[in-house]
């Protein structure tokens, strides 16, 4: 390690595994980086060598660093930040992909949020049978041609010219449009004083072909390339992205392509190492341990998810409480699961922060999503894919359930768009005064009820064009979750993080921010899927496993890691993946979780849960149990790890918890 003598950006570094990505100057340097193996140590280090004047001097409007999404973009400019701050440089350019898109195209389109995409393919099939039988009938494989026209890895011309009449029509665009429109430009000869002498793309396998090129053409003549990324950390499929990762980076640049691959992990103890080997034996790209022994894994079950979540709890509490300077991350396989144990540990210490802060749809209940689409028609009364969002549902069932309605009400809305267009709010309150005859089409009843709840909806409003009053009152979630609300706390805790999300950009707003502005905002980030509603950093951090890329704790805990939840129920029409490529990526989402801790993990799941409960969590359906519970069995991604590699589970009554006293620190 050199702690003193050396350049500024070669101090404390570890091993010589991350020089190269540190030091190297190739035209592009392709970097496969494994979990914990340094990548944004290097990274960050990089950029200094880069801008320093002892180093290259670059200008820092030269340099770009391109993110997966709007909070890593965050995390790596503080990162960036405070590794230059002590020599006085300024930051480079540090963008999302959709980000550098509006930037340089000068807008940001309306994008459709993912249950409007589903709308739109049901009123393609609906309008044009050709293409509906050309896709067998088939929400799913019309979805699945959707995501490969998206991301341009496949041609479907009829459904692209279909897509475009419908976006036309309602003045909405796919979150793919941007970036490939920017991109054909750039092709065409446009943006040439946007260029970029060294661009560094992280996690490069997350991006979309398109996206890809968007961001290599941005190279100036002579500029240096550096891709990062890890094929093993893919979990991104169902956008479209890159699946061959860095092995498709030759045909995007016209330069030769030198190699360095990192595969030291730093972070894990052997025992994680050797486990996440084993999970991911089917690569045949292993990790290297190079810290050695004295981590610990814990394999525990208990009888019902009840018994899970108070146990664990507990045992969280008490090593929080032994080490409270420790990271401590909870991973989770279901939200519901997310904010048991949450709940748990504030009934033990409420002075404990524990937080959930999930990344997945925020509009996934019925609840929240009816108050955003409401909240989008008030504060833009032409916006027709919102209407037409609006009207895609039914009422829910007594159990606050089955709201969405067959086909989204495609029928009645191809008559109504026959008879009156795409529909705004004074089309919509002059239909909602008809009677159900006066409608056609299959659905014309749910319709009608819908675009009479508008109307009540909107007669109770304040009478103010004030954005703060407006989401205040839209957003209060006792406005939308009922008696037999479906997952009422999941509604609640969404319709918080909308209001949370909204009150921040009202108070960092630079002047008064219009309605309508606020909720572009918040569509934005939401069909890109950033974050919504985070607060400070909490003592214990609680995620599902879809948020656990890019973190890292000393102890880590996996909740509910059972079969029927990983790699659980596959859903065509929801994911546009075959079963085996859904299988694959469950897998490298177990991966990415194993691989997050520095000292100590525990893997838990409950043996059988009611069986009225597994649909409302997802699960698998199995016959395996009694006729009111069902049995949960382990992940089978464990079945081919060798006996000595993860300890047998213990019973949840015998199991004594983590070894404080014999953990090796980090």
């Amino acid at each position: 390690m050199n702690e003193d003598g050396g350049p500024p950006w070669l101090r404390d570094v570890r091993g010589e595994q991350v020089l190269p990505l540190i030091n190297d100057d190739h035209s592009v340097l392709r970097v496969p980086a494994g979990p914990g193996t340094g990548k944004t140590f290097g990274l960050r280090r990089r950029v200094l060598r880069l801008l320093h004047p002892e180093g290259l001097g670059v200008p820092p409007d030269r340099v770009l660093v391109c993110a997966f999404n709007r909070v890593i973009a965050a995390d790596l400019r503080h990162e960036i930040d405070a590794e230059l701050a002590p020599h006085g440089l300024e930051s480079p350019v540090i963008r999302t992909v959709h980000g550098l898109s509006a930037g340089l195209a000068g807008q940001a389109p309306r994008y459709l949020l993912p249950q409007e995409i589903e709308a739109m393919i049901y009123d393609i099939r609906e309008a044009h049978p050709e293409l509906d039988a050309e896709y067998e009938h088939k929400q799913a494989k019309a979805m699945r041609a959707l995501r490969e026209h998206e991301a341009g890895i496949a041609d479907h011309p009829a459904l692209g010219t279909a897509i475009r009449q419908w976006l036309t029509n309602h003045g909405a665009a796919l979150v793919g449009d941007l970036p490939r429109a920017v991109e054909a430009r750039l092709r065409g000869g446009d943006f040439g004083d946007h260029r970029y002498d060294h661009i560094i793309i992280d996690e490069f396998q997350d991006l979309t072909e398109i996206e890809a090129r968007l961001v290599l053409g941005l190279r100036s003549d002579g500029g240096r390339l550096v891709a990062l990324g890890d094929k093993k950390q893919s979990i991104y499929a169902f956008r479209g992205n890159e699946g061959r990762g860095l092995e498709a980076l030759p045909e995007l640049v016209n330069a030769a392509v030198v190699d360095h691959e990192m595969d030291e992990c730093q972070r894990c103890p052997s025992e994680i190492v050797r486990l996440a080997n084993d999970v991911m034996a089917i690569y045949k790209e292993p990790l290297r341990d190079v810290r050695g022994g004295g981590g610990q894994i814990h394999q525990v079950h208990f009888t019902t998810p009840d018994a899970e979540h108070k146990r664990l709890a507990d045992e969280i509490v008490r090593v929080f409480r032994e080490r409270p300077t420790k990271k401590h991350l909870v991973l989770v396989t279901r939200r519901k699961w997310g904010y048991d144990i949450r709940n748990a540990i504030r009934e033990i210490d409420a002075e404990i922060r524990a937080q959930t802060v999930f990344s997945e749809d925020i509009l996934e209940t019925w609840p929240a999503r009816e108050a955003f689409i409401f909240l989008s028609i008030v504060a833009d009364a032409d916006d027709a894919a919102t209407f037409r969002d609006w009207i895609s549902y039914q009422e829910p069932d007594i159990e606050g359930k089955k709201w969405k309605a067959p086909k989204r009400n495609a029928g009645a809305y191809a008559r109504l768009r026959a008879d009156r267009g795409v529909l705004n709010l004074e089309k919509a309150l002059e239909v909602a005064g008809l009677e159900e005859s006066d409608l056609a089409g299959q659905g014309r009843r749910n319709v009608l009820r819908r675009l009479q709840r508008l109307q009540t909806r909107r007669d109770d409003l304040p009478a103010t064009d004030d954005a703060r009053v407006l989401v205040e009152y839209i957003l209060d979630p006792d406005r939308w979750i009922v008696e037999n609300s479906a997952a009422p706390e999941l509604a609640r805790d969404d319709i918080d993080r909308l209001r949370l999300e909204a009150d921040r950009m009202l108070e960092e707003a630079d002047q008064e921010l219009p309605l309508k502005s606020l909720v572009e905002q918040l569509r934005h980030r939401i069909s890109t899927r950033d974050p919504l509603g985070q607060e400070e950093e909490p003592d214990i951090k609680i995620v599902t496993l879809w948020g656990a890329k890019g973190l890292t704790a000393d102890f880590v805990y996996i909740a509910g890691l059972c079969d029927e939840a990983l790699p659980g129920s596959y859903d065509e029409d929801s994911t546009g993946l075959t079963e085996a490529e859904h299988e694959l990526e469950q897998l490298r989402l177990l991966y990415v979780s194993l691989t997050r801790s520095r000292q100590a993990l525990v893997i838990s799941r409950p043996l059988k849960i009611r069986r009225g409960r597994v649909a409302a969590l997802g699960l698998t359906r199995k016959a395996a149990g009694s006729q009111y519970w069902q049995e949960l069995r382990q992940c089978r991604f464990f079945a081919d790890v060798p006996a000595d590699h993860l300890p047998s589970s213990a019973q949840a009554t015998s199991w004594l918890g983590i070894d404080l006293e014999n953990l090796a620190d980090d």
